[in-house]
């Protein structure tokens, strides 16, 4: 499970800049418009075209922590991330291509490669896959907007729904953008915590701070920092290169 986690974290901070549906409109960005987190978030999408992360993941798992160096790339439809922990605990590198995920762990000489959609499947709780996916939807702004009798307004600067089996909350600040975000799951025990910084008028609007990932019912907690990134810069394609040697051994699940 750790290895999974792990993954879910890092493409977090990923994924938070992945591109609305092309049809979204691109109004001017003014004091009646900072108002509306929905639009913010769809301006931040259209504005996109690549990011470069270099984040802080620390994890522990029932009292057993490490922490592992990650480098992100995000360009156009593809994603490359790469990890390397103390001692090489926790290694991997990976990408993202047309819905197909393949990661490679240094340590063991294993590798996965298959869709997207089949990580974690078949679990009805705590299940990865789910909540990758789920985490995906949160971060990008593709939730249940369409749906306003879904939607709850706790306080003034705050939208709370439902979706799946997530409880969600955003918290805004006074000009709209997103001061946190989280999503719970009460009877599966699983809890993402999303925290925001230097909100401004400008791409990208909103950058990503930190991420907790917490499951009460395994006593696993992992937390990504984000320490560098950058945006719209060119990222070079053996960024997204995974190479398996011929001795690597093919896993069915991660």
């Amino acid at each position: 499970m750790r290895y999974v986690v792990a993954i879910i974290v890092v493409l977090a901070f990923l994924q938070s800049c992945t591109p609305p549906p092309s049809s979204v409109p691109s109004p001017t960005l003014d004091k009646d418009t900072l108002k509306d987190y929905r639009l913010i978030s769809s301006m931040r999408g259209e504005q996109f075209r690549s990011a470069a992360y270099l984040i802080d993941l620390r994890v522990n798992d029932a009292g057993e922590k490490y922490s592992i160096n990650t480098e992100l790339y995000f360009s156009g439809d593809s994603v490359g991330f790469y990890g390397r922990g103390y001692l090489g605990k926790g290694a991997f590198k990976g990408n993202i291509i047309d819905d197909a995920v393949t990661v490679y762990f240094n340590q063991q000489d294993e590798y996965f490669s298959g869709p997207l959609a089949d990580i974690g499947s078949g679990a009805e709780c705590s299940s990865p896959g789910e909540v990758l996916l789920v985490v995906m939807s949160l971060l990008t702004g593709k939730t249940d907007w369409e749906n306003p009798d879904n939607f709850k307004y706790p306080s003034r600067n705050e939208v709370s729904y439902h979706s799946g089996r997530f409880e969600k909350t955003v918290v805004l600040d006074k000009k709209g953008f997103p001061e946190s975000e989280k999503m719970i799951d009460p009877m599966c025990k699983d809890s993402i915590f999303i925290k925001y910084q230097d909100s401004n008028r400008k791409f990208p609007f909103y950058k990503v701070q930190n991420v907790l990932y917490y499951n009460e019912l395994f006593e696993f907690r992992a937390r990504g920092f984000v320490r560098e990134q950058k945006y719209n810069i060119d990222i070079g394609s053996r960024k997204f290169d995974v190479n398996i040697p011929a001795s690597a051994s093919r896993i069915d699940s991660i």
